[in-house]
């Protein structure tokens, strides 16, 4: 920034708004205009030729709110004096008084002074923009192919919201009073750039305001080529490391993350599973050397904002530092072998009892139908009695090798927040408990040299302030970890994580969604399809895609068949991989060695899932193809002639009953002149399919285009097939000849080996 143009933003800032004057707030990059009436006037870009000014002429509401008393107070005067931006509201005597800072690439407003009536909240700024195009609601911005707008934090304290209204988006930076920090100190910077230069700013205002960041010579990690990588999410001991590489060989993945069960045995003091890793973190790091050896990078799938119930901060003696959720005291006084417990409070909101508002609980409601009181944890059956709800019925004493005893009347009784997860207790993220835990958790990862993070659970965190905490144990971690760049994802990607996340978007497994849903109490009116779960995860990265973040479509899994399910098929393994190739998105397969062994459809799965994966990261399918391969609901084959031809990708439908029953999935699709079908065995067994009459297939290949055996016969009408995808080419033929062929063949058993 030139000394003029700093003179002119300094002289800007410090003008008065004495008499009802124009506030006017400034950088080389854009010029705010703010009325005494707390109002904006103008956005308008500076670095642009159009001079565009941002601000959307429906967007009538005041740059700020507080929340006083329980009502909403919009801003209604503004005053400027001394770098100092003043705000009075309506019905209230509260004033706000910020300090501004004009920077090169953004106008920083920290809140430094509350008088009058304290709010509990407060939108530290607002701002309606006329860009609709694309909006970041995490990111808090509103952008385009020129223009980007942004309400960007300052600190962890600041939660920034982009929501559409009619006509506009309304950008957002709020902050509260409690729990956590107060108010004073919250910040947000007005970040109005072209859209080329949004994330470079950005990485500047991270590293100039001490941001949990992420990057590698100031390229943050979601911009680095390992944000594009496809991972195995898989639970593994020592002896499994050579099973692991093989996997990553059949897959074409060059990632893989542990589950937290692999070596972990209790979260929070992290002790290790010795059964799978027989000398503890010597082994979980030889374990690690030996996947980067193989050119692996290794996640850690971690706990980092609970506790296990059987870890020592909760055995014998329950720590203090984890967060109550629901607190109540004791009526009367209680014996060490009283199976009933009564308190003054209500209970109707607890666990268990049958008018609660909550009906579903994570990991269902057994495991959160627990009270502290002093040392003991109990665990009761139910809430009652109807009416009064204020005793806690069916109590079983001495909970988690805590000792039952005798508790007097008026003694606090302390409800924990429960993950149901892996059954563990919510730490209270304002005692040291956090700092304590994630240090233990620091020096695993750091001694074995992981190169990715996953951080579960952030969903149960203490919803009073709940982006600020999901944001702060995952700092807290960060800050630890000595590696950088890092994959860092995440259950969710916040404001204040933006500039450390290198992906987001993970979703459960298909079958995981099912029973969660079902075991958490809650029920399915219609299951959804494998394909509805694939077009979820889609529209899920599509709109981290809206935040300028990378996404992923996974967690997908590999399942045999089982109640309500033929397992995964090879047309929906297709189905995911065409959407991660459209899109350029990695995928991640959650799975266990055991479920892939009992999965006959196994190595068909991965052999197209490594097709595709090749593709995907040569980036050599052109744009427009790629495109056409984001359809939802849309099938397609990919088919190679030769395994040196192109790929080509053929629109498909499936073939219903073929082989007249069910045994026999098919897809077929017109290539040219020619058709191409693929089938295969739903339960992997090879057959020989003999052909209807109407069709004679001229050859047969795998996904790769290597050619498959017909099985002996030469007349076109005998294929060989199993658990992999045989793709089948029909010269010169009609697409309903060659369906009709596929209805009326059918299945001779074939005494080879498997295909």
């Amino acid at each position: 920034m030139t000394r003029a143009l700093w003179i002119a933003a300094a002289l800007a800032c410090a003008g008065g708004a004495a008499g009802g004057q124009q506030i006017v707030l400034e950088n080389p990059r854009v010029r705010a205009v703010l009325g005494p009436d707390a109002v904006w006037r103008a956005v308008v870009s500076k670095g642009s030729a159009d001079r565009m000014d941002y601000r959307a002429a429906a967007a009538t509401g005041t740059c700020a709110l507080v929340r006083v008393a329980g009502a909403d107070r919009p801003a209604n005067r503004a005053a400027m004096k001394d770098g100092k931006l003043t705000l009075g509201f309506a019905g209230c005597d509260t004033r706000l008084t910020y300090a501004v800072e004009p920077k090169p690439d953004w106008i920083m407003f920290r809140l430094v002074g509350v008088s009058g009536a304290r709010p509990s909240r407060v939108t530290l700024l607002r701002l309606g923009v006329k860009i609709t195009e694309h909006v970041g609601r995490r990111l808090n911005c509103a952008w385009d192919d020129s223009h980007a707008v942004c309400l960007a934090g300052g600190n962890l304290q600041t939660r920034g919201r982009a929501t559409r209204r009619k006509g506009f988006v309304e950008l957002t930076a709020l902050t509260q009073d409690a729990p956590g920090p107060r108010l004073e100190g919250a910040s947000a910077a007005l970040v109005a750039v072209p859209t080329g230069d949004l994330d470079a700013v950005l990485h500047r205002l991270s590293l100039a305001h001490r941001l949990p960041t992420n990057h590698r010579n100031n390229t943050p990690a979601k911009h680095l080529d390992i944000a594009r990588r496809s991972y195995w999410f898989l639970t593994f001991g020592q002896r499994d490391v050579e099973k692991v590489i093989d996997c990553c060989r059949r897959s074409g993945f060059t990632q893989v993350m542990m589950g937290s069960g692999s070596w972990c045995r209790t979260v929070g003091h992290y002790t290790f599973h010795k059964s799978r890793y027989p000398d503890g973190i010597a082994s979980l790091k030889q374990t690690v050397a030996r996947l980067h050896e193989a050119g692996i990078q290794v996640g850690m799938h971690c706990y980092a904002s609970k506790i296990s119930k059987t870890d020592a901060y909760v055995t014998p003696v329950p720590d203090r530092r984890f967060w109550a959720d629901r607190t109540a005291e004791l009526a009367a006084d209680v014996g060490a072998a009283d199976t009933t417990v009564r308190t003054r409070t209500d209970l109707r909101e607890w666990p268990g009892s049958p008018v609660a508002k909550q009906k579903t609980w994570e990991g269902g409601v057994t495991k959160h139908r627990e009270v502290v009181i002093d040392n003991e944890i109990i665990r009761y059956e139910a809430v009652g009695p109807e009416g009064r709800w204020d005793t806690l019925t069916g109590c079983r004493r001495g909970a988690w090798g805590t000792k039952a005893a005798a508790h007097r009347a008026g003694t606090a009784c302390r409800h924990y927040g429960v993950d149901g997860c892996i059954n563990g207790y919510i730490i209270d993220q304002e005692t040291t408990l956090l700092d304590e835990a994630t240090g233990r958790l620091a020096r695993v990862f750091n001694t074995c040299g992981f190169d990715m993070v996953y951080f579960d659970g952030g969903e149960d965190v203490d919803r009073r302030r709940f982006a600020y905490y999901v944001s702060k144990f995952q700092a807290a971690a960060m800050s630890k970890f000595t590696r950088r760049p890092l994959v860092h994802m995440g259950t969710i990607m916040t404001h204040g994580l933006w500039h450390s996340f290198t992906r987001s978007a993970t979703v459960d497994t298909y079958n995981n969604t099912i029973r969660g849903r079902i075991i958490a109490g809650g029920a399915w009116d219609t299951l959804p399809t494998v394909r509805q779960h694939i077009d979820k995860s889609v529209r899920y990265m599509l709109s981290v895609a809206e935040d300028r973040m990378p996404g992923e479509l996974g967690w997908f899994g590999i399942w045999p068949k089982g109640k309500g399910t033929d397992g995964l098929q090879l047309d929906e393994i297709e189905y995911l991989m065409c959407r991660s190739l459209g899109y350029d998105a990695p995928i991640s397969l959650q799975t266990s060695f055991a479920r892939m062994g009992a999965h006959p459809l196994t190595d068909g799965v991965l052999e197209i899932v490594r097709a595709y994966e090749q593709l995907r990261m040569a980036r050599t399918v052109p744009l427009a193809t790629r495109k056409r391969l984001r359809e939802l609901g849309a099938d397609v084959i990919l088919f190679r002639p030769s395994p040196q031809s192109r790929p080509v990708f053929v629109p498909a439908r499936p073939v219903d009953k073929a082989a007249g029953g069910r045994e026999v999935r098919a897809m077929v699709g017109r290539h040219g002149p020619d058709v191409v079908a693929t089938v295969w065995h739903v339960l992997g067994k090879t057959h020989t399919l003999v052909l209807g009459p109407g069709a004679r297939c001229a050859a047969v290949r795998d996904v790769f285009g290597r050619p498959i055996s017909h099985g002996g016969a030469s007349n076109g009408r005998e294929v060989r097939i199993g658990r992999r995808r045989a793709t089948l080419l029909f010269r010169a033929a009609a697409t309903d000849a060659v369906r009709r062929a596929l209805l009326k063949s059918r299945l001779r058993p074939a005494a080879v080996s498997p295909l």
